[in-house]
Parts: structure tokens; C-alpha cells; sequence
């Protein structure tokens, strides 16, 4: 994927767990720009699928905020128009694309502690940044000799 236009953000990636943690047959799918022909299709450039019976239940655009997503996505199970149901779903939205998050970097350390652990060199690099064994920042990758 070198296309600049093929990149999905990591917001957008935790919105895809977390809106198949909801339903196991709900999947976040992004349109590709070439599959774009109008302005209206510019507009949806991701949409929620069921995988039941392939209908899709709702589109947003590049701009719409995960969580605005998230709370139309669970306002549409709950009675329609109900005011407290709707934050109730906001509310929920954030917290669960917040704790995707949490999980994401809790994850990231795992990893990093792992290669720490397992790691016999006196320097070594580590999302692009070289460190000594005294975990000290040496710079970027490109800068420090190894």
C-alpha cells in the first residue's frame, strides 16, 4: 500500500475492533477513492456492513469523528429518539474507543518489554530510536551509529 490515499488512521482501525467486539457480524469497510464516482460517494468513504445479508446499515465520511460513529452506530439499536439513550451511547462510544486505546498501548509495552527482556546487545533500536543498555535515548536511527 504505497498510495498515500490507502492509508487508514489508527483511530479508524480501533473503531473497526471495537464495532466488531459489538457484533461479531458487523465489520467497518473503507471505499477505496477509485470506487468513488460522485460527490455523494466522496462523502461515504467508510461503511458498516452486516454479513448476515450484506445490507449496509450505515456510511460515514473520512472527517466523521470514530466516536460520532460509534454513538450513531448503538443510538440505532436502542427506541428512537430517546434523548438519554443517545449519550448514553456517546458516552459508551468514548469509552470503549478509549479503552481499545488503553489495550493498544498496554500491548505496545508487552512487546517493548519482551524485546527488552529477550535483547543481548548493548545498543539497540526500537520504533525508530536507539537506546544503550541503560535505556538511555541515543536519537533516531539514521543519526547514531550502531
Amino acid at each position: 500500500m504505497s498510495d498515500v490515499d490507502a492509508w487508514v488512521s489508527a483511530e479508524f482501525q480501533r473503531l473497526a475492533q471495537v464495532v466488531s467486539d459489538y457484533d461479531h457480524h458487523l465489520f467497518l469497510e473503507w471505499i477505496p477513492p477509485e470506487r468513488q464516482e460522485t460527490l455523494d460517494d466522496k462523502k461515504k468513504c467508510f461503511r458498516i456492513v452486516d454479513d448476515r445479508n450484506g445490507s449496509i446499515v450505515l456510511y460515514a465520511d473520512s472527517l466523521a469523528n470514530p466516536v460520532e460513529i460509534l454513538e450513531r452506530l448503538w443510538s440505532m439499536d436502542k427506541a428512537r429518539g430517546n434523548v438519554l439513550s443517545r449519550l448514553d451511547a456517546h458516552n459508551a462510544a468514548v469509552q470503549a474507543l478509549q479503552m481499545r486505546e488503553y489495550l493498544d498501548k498496554k500491548e505496545e509495552a508487552l512487546d517493548l518489554s519482551l524485546f527488552i527482556a529477550k535483547n543481548k546487545k548493548s545498543r539497540w533500536h526500537h520504533a525508530g530510536r536507539v537506546r544503550d543498555d541503560e535505556f538511555r535515548d541515543l536519537g533516531p536511527v539514521r543519526k547514531v551509529i550502531i
